[in-house]
C-alpha cells in the first residue's frame, strides 16, 4: 500500500473594515476531506478572488471555486491546456452562471425588490474573478517524470493569485507570476460574460513533478505579491522562520494570530489591504 497522502490546510481573512460576508475571495478543495485528514488519492485546489469592483463578485468567485475544483477532480485534461474539456467546461460555468443569475433576477422581482437601474447596468458588464486549480497525482503516470519523483501535478490560471512548490526551505516552482514586480492593477480575470476564446488565450497552464515531502503554497494577489518580494529579498537562511509561519497560520487554529500578524504587515506598508487567501498543501508524510 502506498503510504504517501497529502493534506490540506487553508484559511481566508477579509480585508481590514469588512465583514466575514463581504470577503470576495473564495476556496474549493476536493476531496473535502483532505481538510481534516489524509488523502491518499488525488487533490484538487482552487482558489479565486472576485473583482470588487463588479457586481456578484463573492458569488461568481465561490461558483469559480466549487465548480472548477469538482471538474478538475473528475476530468483532470481541463488542467493540461486550452483543448475542448476545457473550452467546454467555460461554456458550461457561465451557463451555471446565467442560470443562477436569472433565478436571482426572478426572486428580487417576487419579493417586490425589482433590479434598479444602475443594479442592471453593473449586471451587463458582467462578474470578474481569478481563477487558480491545482491538482496534485501520486504514482508516475506520465513516463516523463523520471528519478526521485514521487508525482506529479498540474496547474491552471487567469490572473495574479499564485502557487509556489517549496522543497525544503527553496522555491523550485512558482506560477503563474514569477517576480513581484509583474503584479499590477489591472490582472487578467475571469469574466461571467467573457469570451471563450480570449479565455482560452490568455490562461496559462502548468505542469511539473513533486517528491515526498514537498510544500505548496497557494495565495491571493495580495498575499503572493509580498511573498514574492519577501522571497527575492530575504537571505536563503532567514526564509525558514516566514515559511514555518506560513505553514502554522494556515491552520484554522491559528486564525487569529494570522489576521493579527497580517494587521502588522499592512500597518508597515509591507502587505497591501485586500481579502487573503492562505492555502498549505503538504504532501509529507
Amino acid at each position: 500500500m502506498n503510504s504517501h497522502f497529502v493534506t490540506v490546510k487553508a484559511v481566508v481573512i477579509p480585508k481590514q473594515g469588512n465583514s466575514e460576508v463581504e470577503c470576495e475571495d473564495s476556496y474549493c478543495v476536493i476531496p473535502k476531506s483532505s481538510l481534516s485528514e489524509q488523502c491518499f488519492g488525488p487533490v484538487v485546489a482552487v482558489i479565486s478572488d472576485g473583482a470588487s469592483e463588479s457586481m456578484f463578485a463573492r458569488a461568481w468567485s465561490n461558483m469559480i471555486a466549487r465548480r472548477v475544483a469538482h471538474r478538475a477532480y473528475w476530468v483532470p485534461e481541463i488542467l493540461t491546456g486550452p483543448g475542448p474539456s476545457f473550452r467546454y467546461f467555460i461554456n458550461q460555468l457561465v451557463g451555471h452562471w446565467e442560470r443562477w443569475l436569472a433565478r436571482y433576477i426572478d426572486q428580487r422581482v417576487t419579493d417586490g425588490r425589482p433590479l434598479r437601474w444602475y443594479e442592471e447596468a453593473k449586471l451587463a458588464s458582467g462578474a470578474f474573478a481569478t481563477l487558480l486549480a491545482v491538482r496534485l497525482d501520486y504514482g508516475h503516470a506520465q513516463p516523463v517524470y523520471e528519478g526521485k519523483e514521487d508525482g506529479f501535478w498540474h496547474a491552471a490560471a487567469l490572473g495574479d493569485s499564485c502557487v509556489f512548490q517549496l522543497r525544503g526551505q527553496e522555491v523550485i516552482s512558482l506560477f503563474p507570476i514569477e517576480y513581484s514586480a509583474d503584479f499590477g492593477n489591472t490582472p487578467n480575470l475571469l469574466g461571467s460574460n467573457a469570451n471563450r476564446d480570449l479565455v482560452c488565450q490568455r490562461t496559462a497552464f502548468f505542469d511539473g513533478s513533486f517528491r515526498h515531502g514537498d510544500d505548496f503554497f497557494l495565495m491571493t494577489d495580495a498575499l503572493a505579491a509580498w511573498f514574492l518580494s519577501t522571497v527575492e529579498n530575504t537571505h536563503p537562511g532567514e526564509l525558514k522562520g516566514i515559511l514555518d509561519q506560513l505553514r502554522r497560520f494556515s491552520r484554522t487554529e491559528n486564525r487569529s494570530a494570522f489576521k493579527s500578524w497580517l494587521s502588522s504587515l499592512m500597518a508597515s506598508g509591507a502587505l497591501q489591504n485586500d481579502d487573503i487567501t492562505l492555502m498549505h498543501i503538504c504532501t509529507s508524510g
